[in-house]
């Protein structure tokens, strides 16, 4: 994998989780695949009925917070084996140009598949994937626990 074609995936990536496009994200994903919070246990999504639900609870918290853009910076590109990277990113979630949450280290691990390359594996800060679960909200530019009959900070 050419280290600037992961542009391209990130790119769709963004797209299909704002855009709601399931489609699109379906084709970026190699199954089964796994989600690890950092410092807290992985979990695996095996089936595209699980792939969806996941993708839905992600595109309501991105949209319920007005996201306009996740910006993907990368820091470091591994070639573990020729058909399987790593991708270090610096990862910066935009409600136009302001940040919502302090920019965080995401790792995609990608396989190429007969049809391209797959993101078989991500690891990310443990409040981001916990946020996109809805079991976080984002304060003050932090992911936080949820305060009971606290409304959600907008900013």
């Amino acid at each position: 994998m050419p280290r600037l074609a992961f542009a391209t995936i990130g790119d769709l990536l963004t797209q299909a989780l704002l855009g709601g496009d399931f489609e699109i994200y379906r084709g970026l994903f190699a199954l089964p695949n796994r989600i690890t919070p950092r410092g807290d246990l992985s979990y695996v999504i095996q089936t595209e009925a699980e792939l969806r639900e996941d993708f839905a609870l992600y595109h309501s918290n991105l949209t319920g917070r007005g996201v306009t853009d996740i910006f993907r910076q990368v820091i470091d590109f591994t070639v573990i084996y020729p058909n399987h990277v790593k991708v270090r990113v610096l990862t910066h979630i935009m409600v136009r140009a302001q940040r919502i949450v302090d920019p965080f280290e995401t790792h995609f691990y990608l396989v190429e598949q007969p049809d391209g390359w797959r993101i078989c594996e991500i690891e990310s800060a443990g409040g981001h994937i916990n946020w996109s679960l809805g079991r976080l909200e984002i304060k003050a530019g932090a992911f936080v626990a949820k305060q009971k009959g606290d409304p959600d900070d907008q900013a």
